[in-house]
């Protein structure tokens, strides 16, 4: 699982290890998930645990090497994509080192490397989730730009970070046509940890606060990916809301010549094409 330093990401690996399973967690650094394995270790029962395997996700050479380390772990039961970057302080598009604007690297070209790259020790019955949103509902106008993949040329956080998501939900419904039992789950507003919104200033800060009252607890959602995680393989893609329905994919992203161009594209980007079939 990505992102498992903070929010869902924790609280899902601590479900896990609490449950008697092994979870497998990326993250930027050993520091960055001590607290995590410390919670996790506290919480574990009949034998669960966590391993870190540390990775920076907008360095798709860092992001091929763990699923290497992860694919020497042994069979993967599921796979949980769930890191992601939103940064409504930044204005200006920044690339990462493979020359990606980050939220789209980070959100969608990542998780393209690392399940292709842990392909080969996914169970017959193993299952890819992936994080969606269901604030996409609030920008149905909203599309790719096929001339400017990530955003960069005509950037906005707001832009950058749900066409990452709609590129996403897209790679999920594709995923599944190419053989892998695959699902997203529309993540509603969530809680945010404090640790968060470090270095936003007091107006960016202001929104989380105002919505934290109504927001989903983290945990629940977290239980949410599990019981994806668990549920048996289907011949199409699942995307299903935070209490676990089944809903309509939205932006196109069900139409399979999107999801291949989608694909294509994040190929293109990663530079290196993923294996089509097990």
């Amino acid at each position: 699982m990505t992102g498992a330093a903070s929010g869902i990401g924790r609280r899902a690996a601590v479900q896990i290890a609490a449950a008697g399973d092994h979870a497998v967690v990326i993250a930027r650094t050993h520091d960055r998930a001590r607290d995590l394995v410390a919670e996790a270790s506290a919480a574990a029962r009949d034998g669960g645990k966590v391993t870190v395997v540390p990775a920076d996700l907008a360095d798709l050479a860092q992001v091929r090497r763990a699923a290497e380390r992860i694919v020497e772990l042994g069979p993967i039961d599921a796979l949980i994509n769930n890191a992601a970057t939103f940064d409504l302080a930044r204005k200006t598009p920044r690339l990462t080192v493979d020359g990606i604007e980050q939220t789209f690297a980070v959100n969608h070209v990542a998780p393209f490397v690392l399940t292709a790259g842990v392909r080969p020790a996914l169970r017959d019955d193993a299952m890819v989730v992936t994080a969606g949103s269901k604030r996409l509902l609030w920008l149905p106008l909203l599309r790719m730009d096929r001339d400017d993949i990530d955003s960069r040329n005509h950037y906005s956080p707001i832009r950058g970070y749900f066409r990452s998501k709609i590129a996403q939900l897209a790679f999920t419904a594709e995923l599944a046509r190419r053989g892998v039992a695959a699902s997203a789950l529309r993540i509603p507003s969530v809680r945010v940890d404090d640790d968060k919104l470090i270095g936003y200033r007091a107006h960016q800060r202001a929104p989380y606060r105002l919505k934290a009252p109504f927001a989903a607890d983290p945990a629940v959602i977290a239980a949410g990916y599990l019981t994806l995680a668990a549920s048996a393989p289907t011949m199409r893609a699942r995307y299903v809301d935070e209490r676990g329905r089944d809903v309509r994919w939205t932006h196109g992203t069900g139409v399979p010549a999107f999801g291949a161009w989608v694909w294509d594209q994040t190929a293109a980007l990663a530079g290196r094409t993923p294996p089509t079939e097990r």
